[in-house]
């Protein structure tokens, strides 16, 4: 597989200020992705078959997780379900795509002559499916071989055209970019959410509130990724606890998927500004899953990013229901912090990178790192010592 080291390289060109000047005009356009269609709603997976009826597929290939695929029976249901559709299934998905497991699943789809590919669970399995697609589809267009995305977590890669994998030896997330792995379908159903471990859902969740900040303070954002990232953030605020409380509670936990897909509608759009470029590399190097490492980062750098971001913290404060009205912006954005921070903690996640296995020897590598990613901070906030210096506070 070709690699490019620079993780979202496609979105620096939208999301990173270094390039703000390159050009006097900012091209006000927003771009959709190829997405036809999103089904949501509890029992939404049984329209499965119908789709690939609809799309004249005849060669369903699955790719999912172990845990997914032998702690629970939602794998099997899902090949009873497809009948005579299913050609098979793999099952050897990892945290972060290793580029090994991506190799594995590309053989075994191609043995099975498959002509539409269905990733079932969190982001890992989304993202490996994207790059099997790509690898074989070759030069063909996306509907060669479409995919159908059934996401049982919150963190949204079914929404986007990107995947990401691991160099294994280096230990380095590297990207993959194209318009035609964007899924053709999404599936949203919240029953098959259910056996998603607490931790897991919550930690997903509050990867959904960094897509949404993310946007919101975003150096080029739109008004229309404005308006879905604050409705993204009032829904994980009002029923992101309630559906932790109450894990068999569809409405929430539907809610919470809507949530998620709002909060990262305009990424490819807008793109990413430091949260999320710390959360690749973290979670890369020490194998930190992506929704902890938005636990970890976040507040850390809402107040990092405060002096340039004032009045975007002030819309972040707005959706969680904060008064903002006659006070001070570096006072709604301190408040904002405490908020988010207190929202995090209160799903008992890990929140020091001390408590998920990181190496304070290596945070240096981890800050250059951020520096090879985003061009944007070699000329900002004192560039690779600052970032060091947060990732000390993140420690």
């Amino acid at each position: 597989m070709g690699t490019d080291r620079r993780f979202y390289r496609t979105l620096a060109a939208v999301g990173n200020s270094a390039y703000a000047n390159v050009s006097q005009t900012i091209e006000r356009a927003h771009k959709f992705p190829l997405l036809e269609k999103v089904i949501f709603g509890a029992g939404a997976i049984a329209q499965v078959p119908k789709e690939i009826d609809r799309l004249s597929k005849e060669r369903a290939f699955i790719l999912t997780g172990k845990t997914l695929a032998t702690k629970t029976d939602l794998v099997r249901k899902l090949e009873t379900l497809l009948e005579d559709r299913w050609v098979g299934t793999y099952s050897g998905c990892q945290q972060h795509v290793p580029s090994h497991t991506v190799d594995e699943a590309v053989v075994r789809a191609r043995e099975a002559q498959a002509d539409l590919i269905i990733s079932f669970g969190g982001g890992s399995p989304i993202d490996a499916a994207k790059i099997v697609a790509l690898e074989l589809l070759g030069n063909q267009p996306q509907d060669a071989i479409p995919q159908i995305a059934i996401s049982t977590t919150l963190s949204a890669g079914e929404f986007t055209p990107f995947a990401g994998f691991t160099d294994e030896k280096t230990r380095v997330k590297s990207v993959r970019a194209d318009p035609r792995i964007m899924p053709k379908i999404v599936v949203l159903d919240p029953e098959v959410t259910v056996a998603t471990p607490t931790q897991l859902w919550a930690s997903t969740g509050i990867k959904a509130l960094d897509h949404a900040i993310e946007a919101l303070w975003s150096v080029h954002p739109q008004p229309v990724t404005d308006a879905l990232a604050m409705e993204a953030i009032r829904k994980l605020h009002r029923y992101l606890p309630l559906s932790v409380k109450e894990p068999t509670n569809s409405e929430a936990r539907g809610e919470c998927q809507v949530a998620g897909w709002l909060s990262i509608f305009g990424l490819a759009n807008v793109g990413v500004r430091l949260s999320h470029i710390f959360g690749h590399q973290i979670g890369a190097r020490w194998d930190v899953p992506h929704g902890i490492t938005s636990c970890i980062t976040i507040p850390h750098c809402m107040r990092f990013l405060a002096p340039q971001t004032l009045d975007r913290q002030v819309l972040i404060a707005q959706a969680f229901g904060l008064k903002t009205d006659g006070r001070k912006p570096e006072e709604v954005a301190a408040e904002a912090a405490r908020t988010v921070e207190g929202f995090i903690d209160s799903f008992g996640v890990p929140r020091r990178l001390r408590d998920v296995g990181a190496k304070e020897s290596e945070l240096p590598a981890v800050a250059h790192a951020v520096i090879e990613e985003s061009a944007m901070w070699h000329r900002q906030q004192g560039g690779e010592e600052a970032l060091l210096g947060l990732l000390k506070q993140m420690w």
